[in-house]
């Protein structure tokens, strides 16, 4: 017989046994809805969050405007619109509704599609009853928002529309923190962020920076000491963890760097204390402070959130947030949860890699879903093929507002949802082991991961 022929039968009962055995584990009719329903019935823990307390949020403008944070900003002023347009009138005080119109109506056909802008048209909709935000809506819709901003609606939208029974807050203010955990009823926790014992540029900065600590250095071991005596006290205020978000103004390759080496930078930067100095320069004793915070974060068993991936605004330099220059910091801390944000958007390969080959390293998808969802289920599909389903968190609003917090909440659980049924519809997956999945990825994981009691 012709060989060609041979190999054509031998590829046809090849790909009918296929058929045979992914029709043998597809589930019964319904499944799509079931996974649906599983994926929004699981109560979520929100792995990062950069929402103002409640009483700020009372005090400040509630019109439509205030769906519009951080991150829609940015789209409009990637679509063309003029930063004092966007800071000074749509984002102003005691301007009109028809004013703060006006700026975006052009704009918003342009950003209205992207994840962003579908993250304020879910919110208009499920917490406003707005079905879309338009010329004829947007002053109803601030009529809604204005009525519903009273005490006790941070719990209405967190709680009891977002499913949310714990919210993990960034702390930036360390010296005198939020008190978290009397802020209503919403099952804040803290993690702090850390940036500032890094970002060392010149030496009377570095002071003036840590002067809120009242205490004085003059040399590294004197800072090393004020270090210490700082995160232990940040231990007792009953921090969760800690947060660096480095990648906005170098990149996160680390090296391990030794204790004469950054003394050597110090005492450069000490000799001439007003001088700022560039990177290259700086660099070693700033990667020397990353390691000392990550020993004691090791020291204190403090679970690490690192932002990799895109930055929020414009002009930052993406390729210093890849994942893989942090490398060094795994291999010197091996007992330490490294948890990389953001599935590294656009680093999915490499978040994957590395979550692969480190058991130290987890990857939390706070962010991305309203990011880009394709991209955001294009890659949960990977890492739940490649990376042990425990090490990973699909949800985190990474908002300041508890309405950019349901909306993006809504867009995490669709693209859960999303890639649960892909993967059961390609046989890759039962019905039996995508719920168990959704459970994990958005609540058991964050919960053991983060050392949550809830």
């Amino acid at each position: 017989m012709n060989p060609f022929k041979i190999y054509s039968i031998l590829l046809c009962l090849s790909f009918v046994q296929v058929l045979n055995m992914q029709a043998g584990t597809l589930p019964k009719t319904g499944f799509e809805q079931r996974i649906h329903d599983a994926v929004y019935s699981v109560r979520l823990i929100d792995t990062h969050e950069h929402i103002m307390s409640e009483k700020e949020a009372l005090a400040s403008i509630a019109d439509f405007s205030c769906l519009f944070t951080n991150y829609q900003l940015s789209d409009l002023i990637s679509s063309g619109v003029a930063q004092d347009k966007i800071f000074n009138t749509f984002k102003g005080k005691d301007i009109s509704l028809d004013e703060k119109w006006s700026v975006i109506k052009d704009a918003w056909s342009n950003i209205r599609t992207t994840a962003y802008g579908r993250s304020v048209l879910v919110s208009a909709k499920d917490i406003y009853g707005i079905d879309d935000l338009n010329e004829n809506t947007y002053k109803e819709l601030s009529k809604r928002i204005k009525e519903a901003h009273k005490p006790g609606y941070y719990e209405d939208v967190l709680k009891k529309k977002a499913k949310i029974d714990a919210c993990i807050i960034m702390e930036y203010n360390t010296t005198n923190p939020r008190d978290v955990v009397n802020e209503g009823n919403c099952n804040f926790r803290r993690f702090f962020v850390y940036d500032k014992y890094i970002s060392f540029f010149g030496y009377n900065k570095m002071r003036t920076r840590l002067s809120n600590y009242g205490k004085d250095f003059t040399s590294l071991p004197q800072l090393e000491s004020l270090i210490d005596s700082v995160f232990a006290q940040d231990v007792k205020k009953g921090i969760q963890g800690a947060k660096f978000g480095v990648a906005y103004y170098r990149t996160l390759k680390f090296d391990d760097v030794s204790r004469e080496t950054a003394n050597a930078v110090f005492e450069k930067m000490k000799s001439d204390p007003d001088h700022i100095f560039s990177f290259d320069e700086a660099k070693p004793l700033q990667d020397f402070m990353f390691f000392k915070l990550l020993s004691l974060c090791d020291k204190y068993k403090l679970p690490v959130q690192i932002h990799t991936g895109l930055q929020t605004g414009s002009g930052n330099d993406i390729s210093n947030a890849n994942p893989t220059g942090l490398s060094k910091a795994f291999f010197k801390f091996p007992n330490l949860k490294f948890c990389l944000l953001h599935a590294g958007y656009p680093y999915g390969g490499e978040m994957a890699a590395l979550a692969k080959n480190f058991p130290n390293v987890y990857i939390d998808m706070a962010w991305s879903a309203i990011i880009s969802q394709s991209y955001t289920v294009r890659y949960l599909e990977e890492f739940i093929e490649t990376v042990p389903n425990n090490k990973i968190m699909a949800y985190g609003g990474d908002s300041q507002t508890v309405e950019g917090a349901y909306g993006a909440s809504v867009l995490a659980r669709e693209t859960v949802a999303m890639a649960l049924t892909e993967m059961i519809k390609d046989g890759y997956l039962t019905e039996a082991e995508a719920l168990d999945v959704a459970k994990k990825i958005l609540r058991e994981n964050a919960i053991n991961i983060y050392n949550l009691k809830i």
